[in-house]
């Protein structure tokens, strides 16, 4: 698939030049196509059961095996999650925590990925931050901050406002030698570049579909090391996480409401009934993703975000993203004088970003080009 054939897949770009994903993805074609025609199946009430969705439900339990795809997993190691948010909550929950035991993340993470942790305040976990210096986090600052107590080191893969990278490898070693897990926000790299969790050490991943995988909000994945499924139970229960045996016997006979007996493997952290709609969606987004290859991906969105950063940093503009490509991935934040006024500027001429943090954030996909950013770096001149 050529990136020409990609782009036929987005209609927004005939009107707007969109570089706004790590806000909320514009939905490519095949995925609102495939969405339509499952409400459409609906309404004529073709597929009313479960057990009747057919080519659906099998679209759904592809989702697995293509986000087991773009993350290197297996399969029996993915569960669906209604989103991050969910997800890091669930890990957080249901680890173990020993008087005197403390959590680790740092003060550039997303809140989603503090609140959850913060919560166990109230179990008297101790949360520790390790303090950003000119917007990185340094792998000897993590080293001083975990310890032989810490059970997780909380991290996000790519920083939500301006990109850092994280080196989840070395970050991944830290952890493990003094006994913690390593937990991955992952809403801002799954779908953006190819992730490899054994080779990058990462003990669980949680991320929504909504955003770099072009999929619709109500889908997200959660990865779990196969060998910690059966040894942990998660903080609260739905339909999957009983026994199938004890759940098929509760539709037709009496059920044993006495006894809690968990299901084996990963559909034991499936708590919620899932959003059919949005997995069949997310399902032909990912296969876009695949199609074109998820390392080509890595590279277009490397190679457009490097001729971002040259032509902003040409044009003056102080950058909040590492300057280094290697310490940064997908999302470009720089500095205006008034971020307002340059954002609805920029708005109405057409060009969809947001305002972060002070400065104004970029993140454009591989179905970009260069020619949009140079569009978007001449309707900078008039917007700053």
């Amino acid at each position: 698939m050529n990136i020409q054939r990609v782009r036929e897949q987005f209609p927004i770009i005939k009107s707007k030049v969109f570089l706004n994903h790590a806000a909320t993805s514009p939905l490519p074609l095949c995925s609102s196509g495939a969405m339509k025609d499952f409400v459409k199946d609906k309404v004529e009430a073709q597929s009313t059961m479960k057990e009747d969705l057919g080519p659906w439900q099998e679209k759904i339990k592809n989702c697995r095996r293509l986000f087991s795809q773009l993350v290197d997993a297996k399969e029996q190691e993915v569960a669906y999650i209604p989103n991050t948010t969910f997800g890091l909550n669930l890990i957080a929950q249901m680890l173990s925590y020993k008087p005197g035991s403390n959590v680790v993340t740092n003060n550039l993470e997303y809140p989603s990925n503090v609140i959850a942790w913060l919560k166990l305040e109230e179990r008297g976990v101790e949360v520790r931050f390790v303090k950003n210096v000119d917007g990185r986090i340094g792998l000897n600052q993590i080293g001083e901050a975990v310890d032989g107590k810490t059970v997780a080191l909380a991290v996000g893969q790519v920083g939500w406002y301006h990109g850092f990278r994280h080196d989840l490898r070395a970050i991944s070693e830290v952890a493990h030698r003094k006994g913690a897990y390593l937990v991955v926000d992952a809403i801002q790299s799954a779908g953006a570049m190819k992730i490899d969790v054994k080779r990058e050490g990462i003990d669980f991943l949680a991320c929504g579909s909504y955003k770099w995988l072009l999929g619709p909000p109500g889908a997200g994945f959660l990865f779990i090391r196969e060998d910690l499924i059966d040894i942990l139970n998660p903080p609260l229960v739905g339909y999957e996480s009983i026994d199938p045996e004890l759940a098929e016997r509760n539709l037709f006979e009496r059920f044993d409401l006495y006894r809690l007996r968990y299901s084996k493997g990963i559909g034991k952290y499936e708590v919620t009934h899932i959003n059919d709609i949005a997995y069949v969606g997310a399902e032909a987004s990912m296969k876009l993703l695949l199609e074109y290859g998820i390392e080509r991906v890595e590279q277009r969105i490397r190679e457009i975000g490097n001729y971002l950063v040259d032509r902003l940093v040409g044009a003056g503009y102080g950058l909040q993203t590492p300057l280094d490509e290697r310490e940064r991935h997908a999302i470009v934040n720089f500095r205006v004088k008034n971020w307002d006024k340059t954002w609805k500027g920029l708005a109405e001429k057409g060009m969809i970003v947001s305002p972060r943090m002070g400065g104004i954030r970029v993140s454009p996909h591989f179905y970009n080009t260069h020619d949009e950013i140079d569009r978007f770096m001449e309707a900078l001149k008039g917007a700053d």
